[in-house]
């Protein structure tokens, strides 16, 4: 029994010391950083080339087109805010290709303003001005994020200090009030003694 006893202790004192030992749950939710490769990238940037390829080839659809220009600027931007350089190598892809099919692309868009604007966009201008100014837009906006979150704090400050000075006003109103009463009420206590005590001395 003695045996059988120590093999129990020790097997629980094994058990207490493996749970001792096991990483505590973090209280907090852990945020999975968002990373972008080069390869992520690059296989993004054939998608986009294999669809201006279609457009180009095939469908000659000029709409199709600015959509999908844009669709490369908005992609260019995002990546921007995860990695500059590797935003600059994507870029550089789909401009290349743009300006191999320069001529063919050119008579599709023909005199359409707002693709050939879009185009402009991403054929006239280096990958590298590309990235800079959406560098700059991005630092725009969190400026913006910043100062908005400066004034949504002043405002907030404002209003609760207009609520104080509102209950303050309101309590001295109370106060004022209760006062009052209590004058009308000390008052009228008077005169009723004054009347009881006429009525007394039989006046």
């Amino acid at each position: 029994m003695k045996k059988v006893f120590l093999m129990l202790v020790a097997v629980g004192a094994m058990t207490f010391v493996s749970c001792e030992n096991k990483p505590k749950a973090n209280a907090e939710e852990v945020v999975e950083e968002v990373t972008l490769t080069q390869e992520e990238a690059d296989a993004e940037a054939d998608s986009m080339i294999a669809s201006l390829t279609d457009v180009i080839e095939n469908t000659k659809d000029v709409n199709k087109l600015q959509e999908i220009l844009e669709a490369v600027k908005a992609k260019a931007a995002e990546y921007v805010g995860l990695n500059p350089e590797i935003a600059k190598t994507f870029v550089t892809k789909v401009q290349n290709f743009l300006k191999e099919k320069g001529d063919v692309v050119k008579a599709l868009v023909g005199d359409n303003a707002a693709v050939g604007a879009a185009l402009a966009s991403l054929t006239d201008v280096s990958a590298d001005d590309i990235v800079s100014n959406f560098m700059s837009a991005v630092g725009d906006k969190a400026a913006e994020a910043v100062e908005g979150a400066k004034d949504a704090v002043e405002g907030a400050a404002d209003a609760a200090a207009d609520a104080v000075e509102g209950a303050k006003d309101a309590a001295a109103e109370k106060v004022n009030e209760t006062v009052d009463a209590a004058k009308e009420k000390a008052a009228e206590t008077v005169d009723a003694a004054a009347d009881a005590a006429k009525k007394k001395l039989g006046i």
